[in-house]
């Protein structure tokens, strides 16, 4: 594989690494901030995921909302949309419905809230919300099909296909690039060990380059005792013979 190549494939993998990242940070940010307050909240935008039909069509079914975190000292007018806490078969969900009549009773003031789908809302909503029971107010900022995508990585499925088992695959790929790096850097080495010890021998540059050659195909066939090696060009042991005169010459 060529470096070129190599370099592309590193990039391509260091840019994944940091989208998984960024995902990671962005779901336990909305996991936090949503235990706390009610809804997600970065920075005072909650991202919502619409996963009814109840506002279409100027919310519809998979749309991925923005709406600004609200205050328990907001006032709220007719047509904005907002959300508030519902309980549906025990369990609180997210309910984003538009304000359609603000009551002033003394002291309070109740909004009464209704859906856009008339066919699916055809009365307004029963119970009405006040400035502390609303959470938020949707901005009027919407990304189609993307709520449904959020919703797949707040799951244990999503949140393991799309964020850990990338990560791991990524960890896999790093331990075999840092050991492929590390027997690149053994045999660099190993070459220049050759490379001296045959240049301070009495060998023709012909012989030189062949005791280079042979050095280094050892290398490939024991790679495992590259170290134990013996490097060529040493002083010959007994009953080796010694280059003659008309060699050195």
């Amino acid at each position: 594989m060529s470096r070129k190549v190599k370099k592309v494939i590193n990039i391509v993998v260091d840019i994944i690494v940091v989208l998984i990242l960024i995902v990671s940070v962005l779901m336990v940010t909305l996991s936090l901030t949503t235990e706390s307050s009610g809804v997600p909240n970065i920075f005072g935008i909650a991202p919502l995921s619409v996963q009814s039909d109840s506002m279409e069509d100027t919310i519809n079914t998979g749309d991925l909302i923005f709406a600004s975190v609200s205050d328990i000292s907001d006032e709220y007018k007719v047509n904005d949309i907002v959300t508030y806490s519902i309980k549906i078969n025990g369990k609180t969900e997210l309910n984003t419905h538009r304000i359609v009549e603000v009551i002033n009773d003394e002291n309070i003031t109740y909004y009464r809230t209704q859906g856009d789908n008339k066919k699916k809302c055809p009365d307004p909503d029963e119970d009405l919300q006040t400035s502390a029971t609303i959470l938020a107010k949707y901005t009027g900022t919407k990304i189609g099909g993307l709520g449904n995508v959020l919703s797949f990585l707040r799951t244990q499925l999503g949140f393991f296909l799309c964020v850990l088992l990338p990560m791991i695959f990524f960890f896999i790929y790093e331990a075999v690039r840092v050991v492929m790096n590390i027997i690149a850097y053994n045999q660099e080495k190993a070459l220049e060990q050759a490379q001296h010890a045959v240049q301070n021998s009495e060998l023709t540059e012909e012989q030189k380059q062949k005791a280079i050659e042979e050095y280094l195909a050892s290398l490939g066939d024991k790679s495992e005792n590259a170290t134990e090696a013996e490097p060529p060009g040493q002083t010959p042991t007994d009953g080796e013979e010694a280059p003659s005169e008309e060699q050195k010459n």
